[in-house]
Parts: structure tokens; sequence; C-alpha cells
């Protein structure tokens, strides 16, 4: 666990994250991506800072979040603007399922919605729990909850061995977040509220398309 034995105190920014999501939602529930992927940069980061104990997490997360960005850059029609109009889009060109990330934006996003769900799941799951709580149980359970429903059993496996080696609550905060406790604790709080309708509402998207499962 030396990932979590330096002194030297990380910045990973959970401001940033709710900034961005506090802008992802538009007041007709619009979800706009170009917010919902800063926010996502900021998560990869906090990934990354554990060392290889997610690192290969958010190398999956910045790979896909560059796929989208792709079709976002390449877009000259507004059709990668929301997850609605991507949805909307790839669908009527009948594009959305074919099995590649470069063609499907549809299916590159839904990695990244189901990531989405232990995110929060496990943030929540932080916030509630006492000080000294350990965040390897927690995410075991919640990534058995969540995440490994999408992932094969190589990827299984290697995720639970990788959680098996987290740190108590507590020192995963101090080490980690550029806050201090308390703060963090706050800034939870308004993450996980302002999350939570973001993922229902991308999640009721993908089902009216009938996109929830793209092998």
């Amino acid at each position: 666990m030396e990932e979590f034995n330096k002194k030297t105190k990380h910045d990973f920014d959970l401001e940033v994250v709710l900034d961005a999501l506090k802008k992802c939602r538009l007041n007709d529930d619009t979800v706009l991506l170009s917010e919902y992927i800063r926010a996502y940069r900021e998560l990869c980061r906090f990934f990354k800072l554990t060392g290889r104990l997610f690192g290969f997490v958010a190398r999956d997360l910045e790979g896909k979040i560059a796929i989208v960005e792709k079709h976002r850059n390449l877009d000259k029609d507004n059709n990668y603007v929301s997850v609605q109009s991507i949805l909307k889009y790839e669908s009527s060109k009948g594009i959305a399922k074919i099995k590649s990330p470069l063609a499907s934006g549809s299916r590159t996003l839904l990695r990244l919605h189901n990531a989405f769900e232990f995110i929060i799941a496990f943030m929540r799951r932080v916030r509630e729990g006492p000080e000294n709580e350990k965040t390897s149980k927690i995410a075991a359970e919640v990534y058995n909850q969540t995440l490994s429903n999408h992932h094969p059993w190589p990827v299984q496996k290697m995720a639970l061995l990788a959680v098996h080696l987290l740190p108590p609550k507590k020192q995963l905060i101090d080490v980690m977040c550029k806050h201090e406790y308390s703060r963090v604790m706050e800034l939870l709080d308004d993450v996980i509220s302002y999350g939570q309708p973001i993922y229902d509402i991308t999640e009721s998207v993908y089902k009216e398309h009938d996109l929830l499962v793209i092998p």
C-alpha cells in the first residue's frame, strides 16, 4: 500500500466534479456531453492517483472519453452535444449497436454510464459509513452489485484484487483528496445529489432507445 503511505497530499478535486455535474443537466433534463466528460476527467485523476490499484480503470475510462470526444470533434451537425442527441442520431442511422467504438458513440458512452453507477454508489457508501470503515470492503461490495455485471471474469478478478489493497476511509480521503475530510464529506453529499439524477436520466434515455445492452 505504498501509494497511501506518502505524506504528500494529492489534489483530487471534488469541487471540479461538482461544478461539472451542476452544469451537466439542463432544465429540460438534457445531459450535456461536454460537462459529463469534464466530470469524468477529474474522476479519472482519482483512479490514477491510486497508482497501480485502479490504474487499469483510469486507462479504460480515459480511452472511452477520448473516443466520445473524437465523435464530438468530428460532429458538424450537433448530433453529439448531449446524451439525448447522440442516442437519437445513432439509433436513427442504425449505428448505435455496431461493435466498434469508432462507429458507435452510444456503445462507448454506455460503458462510462455503467462505471458512473459504481462511482455514485461507492461515494454514497463512503459518505454514510464511519471514519474507520474499510473502503476495500465498500468497493468490493459495490463493485459486485454494479460494474461487475458488465465485466468479463478476468477483469472482475483484477478489480477485486485491486480493491482489497484500499486503506480505511479517512486515510484514503486524507491522502487522495485536495480538501480536508469534513469538506470532502460535504462535497460528497452534493456530488451524489447532482450525480444520481444524471445517472437516472441517462439510464432512462438508453432504455427508451432499447440500448441498455450493447455487447
